[in-house]
């Protein structure tokens, strides 16, 4: 169990910080990365700032 939750930690970690060096907000940021670490997908949306459109995937 305990490698399924290091890993999901880091690909938190790893989502957070690669939005956050795309200027999106702390919240985005927040809730994109938790839905790549649980769901292996953060969902198609467009950045407010720079009218990027984004999507990670694991």
């Amino acid at each position: 169990m305990a490698p399924t939750i290091s890993r999901s930690s880091n690909s938190w970690q790893w989502a957070y910080r690669k939005l956050r060096d795309l200027h999106c907000s702390r919240w985005t940021s927040f809730y994109r990365a938790t839905r790549v670490a649980l769901q292996g997908d953060s969902g198609s949306f467009i950045n407010d700032l720079t009218q990027q459109k984004i999507r990670l995937r694991r």
